[in-house]
């Protein structure tokens, strides 16, 4: 409401300065017409020429003035509009922050799972199955940091990107979304590996129903990846069996491999992404 008076009120001023610039114009234009009168009735051409010349100065003074305030006018508005858009982009970057922390910690914990169960694998100590099978979901639950790019998307596609007019809060922008495209593609083939390597290798081998309750399996999506301790412990012998041949698989083993070396790569990128996400955020924070 107040910008909307404010706005009201650069309105009225901008139209009373070019009425009162008009005014102004009409009544030094009939001065200027009865003093060139008065003048060519005295033969007096030469003051004749000053005061016509003054006459043109008046005019070209005012319209450069009128064109100031548009200028200046349809800069406040192309500012009010920068504004919006940085502020947006400030809370799409908070939140990546905190979306990349959190699938940062899971990939963390994906690379401890994987050690984890090389050192199972190499020792052939399959006794503890319920940590064996609890690793196993660990690595094998798949995450992906999707970014919250709403605000950065709309100035691409609108072609409104250069009403940000500091060069380097937009450089930023530009790299944060080529470094997300570059994990896309690498993150897209560790999948194929995750596919090709694990869960192939892993579901014609481990019995589902001798590691899950499928009475618990409800709404919670926890109940359908972690085993149930009860289940297991009563299937143990049969499990332990179905893991050591799992582990033997050189291709599994190999996979596990390609996991933790992946995972371990995608958190150093997510490193990268968060810096340059601090420094961006930095940028805009000056910049308001």
């Amino acid at each position: 409401m107040m910008s909307q008076m404010r706005r009201g009120k650069v309105t009225i001023f901008s139209s009373c300065v070019r009425f009162s610039v008009g005014i102004k114009y009409e009544t030094m234009i009939n001065f200027f017409r009865k003093i060139r009168k008065k003048m060519a009735d005295d033969h007096k051409p030469v003051k004749y020429i000053r005061y016509a010349v003054g006459e043109i100065l008046l005019v070209v003074i005012g319209i450069l003035i009128a064109l100031q305030i548009n200028n200046w006018n349809q800069d406040r508005k192309d500012r009010a509009v920068e504004i919006k858009y940085l502020k947006n982009l400030k809370r799409d970057l908070k939140n990546d922050s905190i979306a990349l922390l959190e699938i940062q910690s899971h990939r963390m914990n994906t690379v401890r799972a994987v050690k984890s169960l090389l050192k199972i694998a190499a020792s052939n100590d399959i006794e503890d199955i319920i940590k064996v099978d609890s690793l196993y979901w660990a690595i094998g639950i798949w995450w992906e940091f999707i970014p919250n790019d709403n605000t950065f998307q709309e100035l691409i596609s609108s072609g409104k990107l250069n009403i940000i007019k500091n060069e380097q809060i937009k450089d930023y922008l530009l790299k944060l979304s080529k470094d997300n495209e570059q994990i896309v593609v690498d993150r897209n083939h560790m999948r194929r590996e995750y596919d090709q390597y694990l869960y192939d290798q892993m579901v014609p081998m481990i019995s589902f129903l001798e590691t899950k309750d499928p009475h618990q399996m409800k709404d919670s999506w926890e109940n359908w990846f972690y085993s149930n301790k009860a289940v297991i412990h009563k299937n143990k012998e049969h499990l332990a069996s179905q893991y050591r041949k799992l582990l033997n698989n050189n291709t599994f083993i190999n996979g596990l491999a390609l996991a933790g070396g992946n995972n371990q790569y995608l958190i150093n990128q997510y490193d990268q992404m968060l810096l340059e996400i601090s420094t961006l955020i930095a940028l805009i924070n000056d910049d308001l």
